[in-house]
């Protein structure tokens, strides 16, 4: 695995309070490593920044359902609902 460093003391993380695209790819990064799903409430596209292959968990979603798959795409799209 790969090294991962934390954003220098320098590095903008938070913009008009909104967390930068590199801070966004820094956590992700970390939760990876960890093999954890990403989770949230709501549609992850258009709003969860990752990398291909990451899954999602809407956890406002009913039992058994609200579980992405990030299929395509950089950024925030390319989020497909799986069940």
């Amino acid at each position: 695995m790969n090294e991962i460093l934390p954003p220098v003391l320098s590095d903008i993380i938070v913009e008009n309070g909104t967390p930068t695209v590199p801070f966004y790819l820094w956590i992700q990064q970390v939760t990876e490593a960890v093999k954890a799903p990403l989770t949230g409430t709501g549609t992850p596209e258009s709003n969860v920044i990752a990398t291909v292959g990451r899954w999602y968990v809407d956890t406002s979603a009913s039992a058994g359902t609200g579980i992405y798959f990030k299929q395509s795409g950089e950024g925030n799209t390319g989020w497909v609902l799986r069940s």
